[in-house]
């Protein structure tokens, strides 16, 4: 006896072949959740500069009566420039066992070759933005430094290097010729008796650190600010006046212009530095 096969409807086979493939998975996959990368967001790294072009400080001579006018020192900047070699921010990798951020530090105290210009890398458990950068420290707006995606997480601390400027670098421009071969350019006046015009220029090649925790979230850009106080550049830890034209104080002037240097938080998202929210 023949036996006559059962013809289905066209419009049936594609739903019963769906049917079929989501058995199959359903079944390979043995109750497993499949998960992919994090997605990538971006990063903005600005800067900002804190203070007055105009600033009045105590002066370094063990005077007294410190609420008197005779013990201060006016000091106006006409120009401040900065050399930023780079920037990185670490990541805190909280599933490895023992690890709080420190450590990453410790293997990786320098960024890499320095002569490695305009290049962009994530190394070490963090992300890194290479320049130099060359800050105006009297600007009132904020520069964009530059923008990476990165994947969300928490970012344990900041670090980077202050490093001279180089003739073959991308932001030596013939506008910045001066400025080749050192790190910090301030230009200004002092006030009072003994006072007059001053240029303080010297090349520091120095790391500074920054602590504080730093959170990208997913499908969320983030933005993060480099902080820098002009006010306190030329203050030594007891807010006395360090006096640029006398080559004693360069070391402690090189300590203030490291110490200087904050980190800022966008924890609103609105693009803007979130108030003093900087961290040593």
């Amino acid at each position: 006896m023949a036996h006559k096969l059962l013809k289905l409807p066209s419009v049936l086979l594609p739903l019963l072949a769906m049917l079929a493939l989501a058995t199959v998975l359903g079944a390979s996959g043995c109750g497993k959740s499949i998960s992919g990368p994090a997605k990538m967001v971006p990063l903005t790294l600005k800067t900002q500069a804190g203070g007055t072009a105009a600033t009045r400080v105590l002066r370094a001579a063990g005077l007294v009566a410190a609420d008197s006018d005779t013990v201060h020192v006016d000091v106006t900047f006409t120009r401040a420039l900065l050399v930023v070699r780079d920037v990185k921010f670490h990541a805190t990798e909280t599933d490895s066992e023992g690890s709080d951020g420190e450590e990453q530090v410790a293997e990786s105290d320098s960024l890499g070759d320095a002569e490695n210009d305009s290049t962009h890398s994530e190394d070490g458990g963090g992300i890194a933005f290479r320049g130099p950068f060359v800050i105006d420290l009297l600007s009132h707006h904020a520069d964009v430094l530059d923008t990476q995606m990165v994947p969300p997480g928490l970012y344990a601390q900041v670090q980077g290097h202050l490093q001279a400027l180089h003739a073959g670098d991308a932001a030596a421009t013939p506008d910045l010729s001066f400025l080749v071969g050192s790190t910090i350019d301030l230009e200004g006046t002092i006030g009072g008796d003994g006072g007059g015009a001053f240029t303080y220029r010297a090349r520091i090649d120095d790391e500074f650190v920054i602590h504080g925790h730093f959170t990208v979230q997913s499908d969320t850009p983030a933005t993060a600010f480099l902080v820098f106080n002009v006010d306190g550049m030329l203050v030594d830890s007891r807010g006395r006046f360090l006096d640029p034209r006398d080559p004693a104080n360069d070391q402690a002037i090189r300590s203030a212009i490291r110490h200087a240097i904050k980190v800022g938080l966008d924890d609103n998202h609105d693009g803007e530095l979130d108030g003093d929210e900087g961290h040593e």
